[in-house]
């Protein structure tokens, strides 16, 4: 079998209801990095998805190119629900972490906390992990209610824990 699957599909240019169990697009799913690498150029384009089967992988054309000298990126590994990323993210809304997270501090930041917690109406940090390690809790200038297990620090310099 050819690494690059050209016996089937075919040439459309309507809209069409496919009724078939294969891709829709005979580039879409290979069975190695060798398939992979084998889609001719003149079918390739920045953009194009394709799922590896051996590693249960979706790359990503981020530059054709022949062979190994086409650019991929791993957009993510099916057999995990993690994304990998790197560089800054904003998230909106919830997040959700099961199982044991690491947080890891840069060797070069151009702030001074490795984990923050603040209000969304506020600039004022309510907990902080500093670049040390050092846990610091943010001056309430108003004593919250009191919460069984809570504790909170008071602009004052007194230190409290609910109970």
């Amino acid at each position: 079998m050819p690494d690059f699957n050209t016996t089937i599909g075919a040439v459309i240019g309507a809209p069409f209801i496919s009724n078939f169990p294969y891709p829709i697009d005979n580039r879409m799913v290979v069975e190695t990095a060798a398939g992979r690498l084998a889609i001719p150029i003149p079918v390739q384009y920045e953009g194009l998805l394709v799922y590896q089967k051996d590693n249960n992988t979706i790359y990503v054309l981020t530059e054709k190119g022949i062979g190994e000298a086409a650019t991929w990126s791993t957009l993510t590994t099916v057999d995990s629900p993690y994304v990998a990323a790197s560089g800054s993210a904003v998230i909106t809304g919830s997040l959700s972490l099961t199982g044991p997270a690491t947080i890891t501090a840069p060797t070069s930041s151009n702030t001074n906390h490795l984990f923050l917690v603040r209000s969304t109406d506020s600039e004022e940090s309510k907990f902080v992990i500093n670049l040390e390690g050092v846990t610091v809790l943010g001056a309430f200038s108003e004593t919250p209610t009191a919460i069984e297990g809570g504790m909170f620090f008071s602009a004052s310099g007194d230190f409290y824990l609910g109970s």
